[in-house]
């Protein structure tokens, strides 16, 4: 459910967008699907008197995925192979739930779970997966694995030791509605700190981080891109232009594409679907030039695999080209997904300038140069920042924005701008209160009192700063 409320002035500005966008716009927001698949270039239609093989495959993949990698896997197998492949697909919900249910289910029988594979939920659960020895290696031949980098900006794409390995990758950047800024004659967003500036009151879109873990991953890339004071002025500035705070990061887009704002903090996935709905000449999705992080969203073949020789040609395939233009492609043109735009970002670097002619996406996240981000700081103070970013942004935000409404008016050189986005605590005194200190309720429950007081009264001070 959104949170915002109405700005001065958003009612004559949407009467306009309404009609603007009334033809693109009139429908839902849904995937792009074909109702007639287009021949690929992988070959004449694969026979049906083929053997059947079964793979099961926990994931956190959208049917759309599935659907696409099944039936390229099974078309790939039966030309390469002599054999078809049925996957049986579980669903034990989101990222979190299905990590502990799976290794819920090792701690009952540690040889082994019945599952071959787990596909998707970003890396994370991998990492703690291979510290429990729960995956099996997978030896890749080289002319599939060469092509990909081993890391990229400190960041590993897949395990040294080959036991997870990146399927594709998943970027953190903005977005925002051309039409929108065309109107009300704004700048396009280059970089974070462009969605703090004061042209931009009320028109920026967010979720809250407390809600969304991709949200709040934004928040941690912004602070680390910029170090602490000034990664503290951009984080509260968007803030402040934002209307308020979505509860799920898959509402942005939607707000973007509807006109509602006119930029926002974005993932790929969500922002890529909302532009081949409405179309690029509307929307963008901006990868902020070294100020951001791309991430590899995993897969392994899992200990004691019921069919591990299978599981492993899996893996092999995802990684191949053939399966990586299906992140990429159209729609029905050759090579790409058959019925539904995935819209991802591949591991193979410049594949979108190999398939540009037929490519959707045509974002290259490695010619970017992201940050290498600190992932041990990131986890150590993950519960604080959010109870940080509560107490001073978000809960408070009517009277942060009301403030900044007045402050913003003010010359930029005014001492005033720069106390308003001033940090309401330093780093190295968060970091010593996060961990055990802020395991004590008595403390954790004093200390957010204390900054939300203290937020409060500076932004009550400030707004009456003329």
């Amino acid at each position: 459910m959104n949170t915002h409320r109405t700005g001065a002035g958003r009612l004559p500005y949407l009467i306009l967008l309404g009609l603007a966008f009334a033809v693109v716009l009139g429908t839902p927001l849904v995937l792009h699907v074909r109702e007639e698949p287009g021949p690929t270039a992988e070959g004449a239609p694969t026979p049906s008197n083929l053997p059947e093989k079964t793979l099961t495959i926990l994931s956190v993949h959208s049917d759309t995925i599935r659907y696409e990698f099944e039936r390229a896997f099974s078309q790939w197998t039966a030309q390469t192979q002599g054999y078809t492949v049925k996957v049986n697909w579980l669903d034990l919900g989101g990222t979190t739930q299905a990590t502990k249910a799976l290794l819920d289910r090792f701690k009952q029988t540690p040889d082994g779970v019945d599952i071959d594979i787990f596909f998707g939920g970003g890396v994370d659960p991998y990492l703690e997966l291979a510290r429990r020895d729960l995956l099996e290696p997978v030896d890749v031949p080289a002319d599939i694995l060469d092509p990909i980098p081993q890391s990229f900006s400190g960041m590993d794409i897949y395990d040294p030791q080959h036991r997870w390995f990146g399927a594709a990758l998943s970027g953190f950047g903005i977005m925002f509605n051309h039409p929108v800024l065309q109107m009300l004659k704004l700048p396009e967003p280059v970089e974070w700190a462009d969605m703090g500036r004061p042209e931009y009151f009320t028109w920026v879109a967010a979720a809250d981080p407390r809600q969304s873990g991709s949200m709040h991953t934004m928040y941690e890339i912004i602070l680390q891109a910029y170090g602490w004071e000034k990664g503290w002025e951009v984080v509260a500035s968007m803030g402040a232009n934002c209307r308020g705070f979505t509860n799920n990061a898959s509402d942005v887009p939607k707000d973007v594409s509807t006109g509602e704002a006119a930029v926002g903090m974005a993932i790929d996935f969500y922002a890529l679907q909302a532009v081949a709905e409405v179309g690029d000449n509307r929307l963008e999705f901006r990868l902020p030039p070294k100020l951001t992080v791309v991430s590899p969203d995993a897969m392994g073949v899992l200990k004691g695999a019921p069919h591990p020789e299978l599981a492993k040609l899996f893996v092999q395939f995802v990684l191949s080209e053939r399966a990586q233009k299906l992140w990429i492609l159209n729609p029905g043109t050759p090579g790409g997904p058959s019925r539904y735009l995935l819209g991802r970002l591949s591991v193979i670097p410049d594949l979108t300038k190999k398939y540009e002619a037929d490519a959707f996406v045509h974002l290259d996240p490695f010619a970017f140069g992201g940050i290498q981000l600190n992932s041990d700081l990131t986890s150590r103070r993950w519960r604080i920042l959010n109870d940080l970013f509560g107490a001073c942004i978000i809960d408070v935000q009517d009277k942060l924005a009301a403030a900044w409404n007045v402050v913003r008016r003010l010359p930029a050189e005014d001492p005033r701008r720069a106390e308003l986005f001033k940090p309401f605590v330093s780093e190295k005194e968060l970091m010593d209160l996060s961990g055990a200190p802020w395991d004590d309720p008595s403390v954790r429950a004093q200390t957010i009192s204390r900054w939300a007081a203290d937020a409060s009264a500076r932004y009550r001070r400030l707004k009456e700063a003329n």
